[in-house]
């Protein structure tokens, strides 16, 4: 049973003409941002050193500053739109126990983060090299390390799960896929942004939002570049310390909403 409703939500949401609204929305902001940056190399107001690794260097980290608005609007939509439709109570009223329900959305919003990364991953790679081309006349990728393309994926992967459990928490108690979209883009544009300001007043605070994890987590994805010098352990969080705190966030707020979904009252 489990399968069958995986393969249903992925079915779903492939047909959903919104999932590839947000994967041309999300190229058309990556092909601007590395555009953006090659005009300006070209008139001299870049840095022109490095190739195709400080592409996609600045690509990745632009995904990750607009990815949790992506991340958000996914997981939304996959954990809140059948609270609109009331098909979810269809599929309990058949027997189907909540938290099974809730696993196959879950894996389903895993699923498709991970697929979101990768073809951003792959979209950077592809638009640098292409812009290269058209700016430059050459494609310099001497310095590119293919090696780390996996793990910089993974960790951009991993940083996610965060605000994709939140999501689904969010969805779970508004049964609203618009509030739970909403209350996870204010609180990664506007709770995390000011967060730093209470840093003197509670340090552990700031360091463990998942922000500060994924800054920290990202240091990994230098990697991608062969030049690149190595980071002093003692300037960040360890990348070890920083993947069991995630992992640890996303199973706290999973937890949450597997307790909140098991006792909803949903025959109102």
């Amino acid at each position: 049973m489990f399968l069958r409703l995986l393969a249903i939500d992925i079915c779903k949401t492939l047909k959903n003409p919104g999932l590839w609204v947000g994967l041309a929305g999300v190229l058309f902001l990556l092909a601007c941002a590395t555009l953006f940056r090659h005009v300006q190399i070209l008139h001299g107001y870049a840095e022109s050193s490095g190739g195709l690794e400080k592409d996609l260097l600045s690509g990745l980290a632009f995904f990750n500053q607009i990815g949790i608005l992506v991340y958000a609007i996914l997981s939304a939509g996959i954990a809140a739109f059948d609270y609109v439709d009331r098909s979810m109570h269809l599929w309990l009223t058949r027997g189907v126990a909540r938290p099974m329900l809730l696993t196959a959305r879950l894996t389903a919003i895993l699923f498709f983060g991970l697929l979101l990364v990768c073809f951003s991953v792959i979209a950077v790679l592809g638009l640098s090299a292409l812009s290269r081309s058209l700016f430059f006349g050459v494609v310099d990728a001497t310095h590119l390390n293919p090696a780390a393309l996996l793990p910089a994926a993974l960790r951009l992967f991993w940083s996610s799960l965060p605000y994709l459990a939140l999501t689904v928490l969010l969805a779970v108690l508004s049964r609203s896929p618009f509030f739970a979209a909403g209350g996870t883009i204010l609180y990664g544009s506007v709770v995390e942004q000011f967060a730093p300001a209470l840093g003197e007043r509670f340090p552990w605070l700031v360091r463990y939002m998942p922000a500060s994890l994924s800054q920290a987590l990202q240091h990994g994805t230098h990697a991608l570049d062969r030049n690149a010098l190595p980071i002093s352990p003692d300037a960040i969080l360890p990348q070890g310390q920083a993947i069991l705190l995630i992992g640890m966030t996303f199973l706290l707020l999973s937890i949450a909403s597997f307790v909140i979904f098991s006792r909803q009252d949903l025959g109102g």
